[in-house]
């Protein structure tokens, strides 16, 4: 309460103050809770992205078994050394609540380039394919948990504020507020009491 004068204007500023904070504290509440949702969505979306990876990863081990089978190890390594192919990422931002939420997506930058004579055949084809869909969702879900990871630091954010208001901004006003009417009070009660002795001594 020190430095505070026990004024009409200082209780005025102070109730102004109180009013602006429970505002803010609940317009702080309303956006925990929408952060929380959109936290809550993706998350979800990274377990089904890790259960796709899964199911993807199982793919390419069997298409590489077949690659394997189709003309052993040698020809897979000679294409992997021989054929090149470049990809092109694309990122796109999402805004919410003030966050640029990251999506995230890769393409074929051109055809792959294969040596003269070359000849894959079906089984370096569904070899390829099977490694393009695993990078397909690795990139979506680096870009999920990059989504992830900004919407927590933002929902700690918002509750370290809310905290603060709650613990702290709200309470110290309202007992400022309470002290000052009360002095208030009592200094209306002594003047009255003042001004009743003067009438009756008359």
């Amino acid at each position: 309460m020190a430095g505070y004068a026990p004024t009409k204007s200082v209780l005025l500023q102070v109730r102004r103050t109180l009013s602006f904070a429970r505002e803010g504290h609940d317009l702080l509440e309303q956006k925990r809770e929408f952060l929380v949702m959109e936290l809550m969505h993706y998350v979800n979306r990274v377990r089904i992205l890790e259960k796709e990876f899964l199911l993807k990863n199982a793919t390419l081990r069997g298409a590489y078994a077949r690659a394997l089978l189709h003309g052993g190890i040698r020809p897979l390594i000679e294409s992997g050394k021989s054929v090149r192919q470049s990809w092109r990422i694309l990122i796109k931002e999402t805004p919410v609540m003030g966050l640029n939420l990251p999506e995230a997506k890769i393409e074929k930058a051109g055809p792959p380039a294969f040596p003269a004579g070359m000849d894959g055949g079906a089984a370096f084809d569904e070899l390829e394919h099977a490694v393009r869909d695993l990078l397909s969702t690795l990139v979506e879900m680096a870009a999920v948990k990059t989504a992830v990871w900004q919407l927590a630091r933002e929902v700690k954010k918002t509750q370290r504020r809310v905290n603060a208001l709650d613990r702290i901004v709200i309470p110290e006003n309202e007992a400022m507020e309470k002290h000052i009417q009360d002095v208030l009070d009592e200094s209306e009660r002594s003047a009255f009491f003042v001004q009743k002795r003067i009438r009756e001594g008359r």
